[in-house]
């Protein structure tokens, strides 16, 4: 099962990879050419066909160029548009959009006759460790012809004025994901980590067969060159501006810098994609008819036992934050929600149920896994999630702050506090990390409790931090706070 081989979970990393660098863009490699070793001959004819892709695909885009006239066509350097089965383009991000929706086959037979260039031989004998002739075909697409190819996912910014990345007042950070299937992860996570570093960004990206999910923050030009270049990926070109959310922010809410990732799960819930996928998530309701929907739900007697408004999130970012009248699961991850439903399927028998999440990620396979048990009347899920929502309605149902995962903690929705400190109980929501060095908790200290030394998820934390570090000793044990919390709670 995937939970009994969760150490195994993570896929090959890029450089499992070989030849992939120099086939997606040579400005990804070191002098943009690929070392000749035994390790990546293997894979040569896999790359040269790769590059003859990349150069059919730069020569269909160059034959729908429009000029002012024709006089022009040998001169002009940068078309003006581009025209394609009827349509014209005044972008290279749209073209590029354009045929590799509607003319991959063309593409490929383009790129089997420029391989077809090539001597059939010296393509066959990759795998037998001679690949002299093939090596001197990849030199002839060397990198200042490939670079005339246009890849509008991944921005030359190196003349580009990006802005100052850590500035809060002018940054942005954006969260976003899509589910669809993504045949090579490793490439994506290539060309993700190259993005980022190119445009400053620091976030957590992950990428799986599954789709992408990241949170990504720096200068609001460098944010808005990276959902550009994003959309105009050909494996993300069905993805459009509203799939990404934006607060203010910048990349030094991510302490931790960049990491880009291949994972089994885009979402960790602990199940196997093969057994829970995300065709079978709940239906997505609109912000505005989730919000008519809470209302009756508030205003109405009638339906309170027929439907249930349930956050999937976890119980730390329900404290500081929550919609009226709905259900807030006590449990500490995601992966405890599929365990969740099992305890608690009498609860959802024959029930409406809403679900919510930040951004609508968790709401796909957690809902997902709640169809599966076939107790529900209905499953409905909020599309774009708390943060779409909170944009429409900022002094609507949903009350305090949502939570999010960098250091800011927290985005504001209105002024409600609906968080308490953990010590006096004075209305404070806003979240700092447990004090004790072996603790991950987050805390809810206010400031005079804070100036008093009360910084730990507990006093029994506190006081085992202070004991280990008398001994010289590393603390290990859960503190008090954390084992007598039920793992999964049962609603009534």
């Amino acid at each position: 099962s995937y939970r009994s081989s969760r150490a195994q979970s993570k896929l090959p990393k890029p450089d499992q990879f070989p030849g992939f660098t120099k086939a997606f863009h040579p400005a990804m490699a070191p002098g943009g050419e690929a070392k000749d070793t035994a390790a990546s001959r293997v894979p040569r004819a896999r790359v040269l066909r790769q590059l003859a892709k990349k150069r059919a695909f730069g020569q269909i885009v160059k034959s729908c160029e429009l000029h002012p006239d024709d006089s022009q066509q040998l001169t002009c350097t940068t078309p003006e548009a581009w025209c394609c089965c009827g349509d014209t383009f005044d972008n290279t991000a749209d073209i590029c959009k354009h045929i590799s929706c509607y003319h991959g086959d063309r593409v490929e037979e383009e790129a089997a006759e420029i391989i077809s260039s090539f001597h059939t031989s010296d393509v066959e004998r990759t795998t037998d460790g001679t690949a002299e002739q093939v090596s001197d075909s990849l030199d002839k697409m060397n990198s200042q012809e490939l670079e005339t190819v246009p890849v509008s996912w991944l921005p030359d910014v190196s003349n580009t004025d990006l802005g100052d990345p850590n500035n809060d007042r002018t940054g942005l950070v954006t969260l976003f994901y899509k589910y669809c299937e993504v045949e090579r992860p490793g490439e994506v996570e290539a060309w993700q980590r190259e993005l980022c570093t190119r445009l400053r960004l620091t976030g957590k990206v992950r990428i799986s067969a599954e789709g992408i999910n990241g949170t990504v923050g720096g200068s609001s030009r460098a944010v808005h060159i990276y959902i550009q270049a994003v959309l105009a990926h050909p494996r993300f070109s069905h993805m459009t501006a509203e799939d990404f959310k934006l607060s203010p922010g910048s990349a030094k809410h991510f302490p931790a810098g960049l990491k880009v990732g291949v994972y089994q799960e885009l979402v960790p819930m602990g199940v196997d994609p093969s057994f829970v996928t995300y065709r079978e998530a709940g239906v997505h309701v609109s912000v505005d008819n989730f919000h008519n929907m809470l209302e009756r739900h508030l205003q109405t007697e009638d339906n309170k036992d027929s439907t249930v408004f349930v956050d999937c999130r976890n119980f730390y970012e329900s404290r500081i934050g929550h919609f009226l009248g709905a259900v807030a699961p006590d449990i500490r991850k995601f992966s405890y929600w599929p365990e969740y439903v099992d305890r608690n399927t009498q609860f959802f028998q024959d029930k409406t149920v809403v679900m919510f999440c930040t951004g609508g990620i968790r709401c796909e396979k957690g809902s997902a896994y709640l169809k599966s048990k076939g107790v529900c009347k209905d499953v409905f899920q909020l599309e774009g999630g708390i943060h779409r929502y909170m944009e429409k309605y900022p002094d609507g149902f949903f009350r305090g702050k949502l939570f999010v995962f960098d250091d800011r903690y927290a985005i504001p929705a209105n002024k409600d506090i609906v968080g308490t400190c953990f010590y006096c109980g004075v209305a404070w929501d806003q979240y700092g990390p447990c004090s004790s060095a072996h603790c991950h908790q987050l805390v809810l200290s206010c400031d005079r409790c804070t100036a008093a030394g009360c910084t730990a998820c507990c006093k029994e934390c506190q006081l085992q931090a202070a004991a280990a570090s008398a001994q010289g000793v590393r603390c290990r044990e859960e503190c008090a706070c954390t084992k007598g919390r039920p793992r999964i709670p049962v609603e009534l």
